[in-house]
């Protein structure tokens, strides 16, 4: 029983002494403006019932002193399904970058995100609404961007 006690006592004691890893602060600089535009979306794809995939298109402009790094985009949609399109969460709903914006300089980037069309309908064009995130890096730290945007599906509603 002395055995069992004390070999406790060690893994309690080893356990209590690492201290847990630091997370990253967040960067003290200039917030990136950006815009998410949809490029490609149900009217361009004749209105499929099924699985089809949207693309988007990230503007996003730095206004820091020092270079930053979009390395994660996260999104999902938040309005009830049957409408235009549902982004589908059965698959991973992070979208992976390595993409360097110089300071003061303004990159787009573009994405295809899969999805559920709900074809030809009453709500057929209705506004899709996307809540996400974007995370940068930067030699000051990371930085986290949290959006909600509603998203027109008729022609030139996004330009």
């Amino acid at each position: 029983m002395r055995i069992l006690l004390a070999a406790a006592v060690v893994a309690l004691a080893a356990c209590s002494s690492s201290a847990p890893a630091t997370p990253k602060q967040n960067a003290q600089i200039a917030e990136p403006d950006f815009e998410i535009r949809q490029i490609v979306g149900p009217a361009e794809l004749n209105y499929i019932d099924g699985e089809m995939e949207v693309k988007f298109r990230l503007d996003i402009g730095n206004r820091a002193d020092i270079p930053i790094t979009l390395s994660r985009v996260e999104m999902v949609t938040v309005n009830p399904p049957g409408g235009a399109y549902t982004l589908d969460n059965r698959h991973n709903r992070a979208y992976y970058f390595k993409k360097t914006i110089n300071p003061h300089q303004v990159a787009s980037i573009e994405f295809w995100a899969k999805a559920i069309g709900y074809g030809r309908g009453n709500r057929e064009n209705e506004p899709v609404t996307v809540r996400g995130s974007l995370y940068f890096e930067s030699p000051n730290g990371g930085l986290r961007k949290v959006f909600v945007k509603e998203l027109g599906q008729y022609p030139g509603q996004n330009d």
